[in-house]
């Protein structure tokens, strides 16, 4: 088996077949841009990329073909308040894209369906979980069921009926990828070292 990885740098990712010593697929990113972390969800690769000046994108391309999809920039996608933790169900991305947004997202186009506020007091951070085919936001006070068409979101009280949210201080859902999960740490990139994953066969 060939050794095969996802590689970055300033302009461009590429697949690379170490083992031929040549690229399988080479994708560009927007001029100017160098990727900081490569994630991998199934057949997609999403690359989080900046610029000196400070601004930040997002770009998506296939694992398999290096078939670019779709880019935005970050402020676009979701407030730089926030990390941008993407949950997947049914070949859409759900995330909070600020502390008071849910937004959902296409892997194939980059289409941003919706993104809509709900209520929230000052003092309350809600999380987001995708349970079976439904998706909550909770909190250590309750918690929301995000209508997936829509973004419309109403209280779910079943859910603190049954856990004690005040205990809760991590949770796992479906449509949630290892690299998910890292972002919650939202890694800043060192000038010394590699940042993020890469994707394999």
């Amino acid at each position: 088996m060939n050794k095969v990885a996802i590689f970055g740098k300033k302009g461009s990712v590429s697949k690379y077949d170490l083992t031929e010593n040549k690229p399988i697929w080479v994708g560009d990113l927007t001029p100017g841009y160098k990727p900081d972390i490569i994630g991998q969800y199934e057949n997609y690769v999403i690359v989080f990329s900046s610029m000196w000046t400070g601004s930040k994108m997002v770009h998506c391309f296939k694992q398999d073909s290096g078939e670019f999809l779709w880019s935005h920039f970050q402020q676009t996608l979701h407030s730089s308040l926030i990390p941008f933790i993407p949950h997947t169900l049914d070949n859409h991305m759900y995330y909070l894209a600020s502390s008071k947004e849910v937004a959902k997202l296409s892997w194939d186009t980059g289409e941003i369906v919706f993104r809509k506020r709900f209520k929230k007091s000052i003092f309350t951070q809600y999380s987001l979980v995708i349970i079976s085919d439904d998706i909550f936001l909770i909190s250590k006070k309750g918690a929301l069921l995000i209508n997936d068409q829509t973004g419309d979101a109403e209280p779910y009280p079943d859910l603190s009926e049954k856990l004690n949210l005040k205990e809760i201080s991590s949770a796992l859902g479906n449509g949630v990828t290892f690299m998910s999960s890292i972002y919650l740490t939202h890694p800043k990139p060192t000038s010394d070292g590699v940042g993020g994953g890469g994707g394999g066969e």
